[in-house]
């Protein structure tokens, strides 16, 4: 008899956060999940070689800000773990340190062990509500979906090698934060798929419990980046709007 698949877990932390560390220690060991630290790279103490990648003249012109350097540290930790997946050819189901789990988790879990290698990406949180269409209905009251839209964050989500390589193939150039670059699936070719009801919520919905927000600290964008930007804005609309095309009529909030 085949041994159940078990999906590998890790968790990204900063290792200054050692309140966080505890936090996730503890709920993830109640559910009696296995799991891994991954020590997340702390953007604001270091220059990791990473950033080389970062194209500050281009987050202007095409994001409308400079990225912090928060911001520099989550891509290049996400991008780290990216690379991971693919040098261990086997998916993983990465945590960041700021969320909580709902009753449905280790349901949640089952089921993306299942059909991670079959969506390549697969989100378990989102920080935008966004229309949906249904793929599967899964037992416990789940669904998987694919959304309209990207639903924004990082905070949870499993990947597989094949989708790993398509993020970080498409992310030779950094210049937007890496929740939107994974919301970018007509760029990469990854779609942007999820388990619905979703089993983890976000907690750092302020910039004192989050090591990346900006929320007013950025302000808005100017109106010189909104006349410049708005063909790319366009030819981004209209490959969105193509991708989409085999779920029309299936949208639902």
């Amino acid at each position: 008899m085949n041994e159940p698949q078990i999906l590998k877990t890790v968790v990204v932390n900063l290792e200054r956060s050692t309140e966080r560390r505890s936090d996730m220690t503890m709920k993830l060991e109640a559910l009696k999940i296995p799991f891994e630290f991954f020590s997340a790279v702390d953007g604001r103490a270091e220059r990791h070689p990473l950033f080389d990648r970062y194209d500050r003249q281009l987050a202007l012109t095409r994001y409308g800000f400079e990225l912090a350097p928060g911001e520099l540290g989550c891509y290049a930790s996400h991008f780290l773990l990216w690379q991971r997946c693919i040098e261990e050819d086997q998916p993983i189901l990465i945590l960041e340190d700021d969320i909580d789990f709902a009753s449905n988790f280790k349901s949640a879990v089952d089921l993306v062990t299942q059909k991670i290698d079959m969506f390549g990406l697969l989100r378990l949180s989102a920080h935008k509500p966004r229309k949906f269409a249904v793929c599967e209905q899964a037992a416990n009251g789940l669904k998987i979906v694919r959304f309209k839209r990207g639903p924004h964050g990082t905070s949870s989500y499993a990947i597989s090698p094949s989708a790993a390589r398509k993020l970080v193939q498409a992310a030779q150039v950094w210049f937007e934060p890496v929740d939107v670059h994974l919301d970018r699936f007509w760029k990469h070719g990854v779609g942007s798929f999820g388990i619905m009801p979703f089993p983890v919520q976000h907690l750092a919905l302020s910039a004192t419990h989050s090591e990346i927000w900006q929320g007013a600290q950025r302000g808005s964008r100017s109106a010189e980046f909104r006349r410049q930007s708005r063909f790319i804005r366009m030819r981004e609309n209209l490959s969105r709007f193509i991708s989409n095309i085999p779920y029309f009529g299936r949208w639902q909030s």
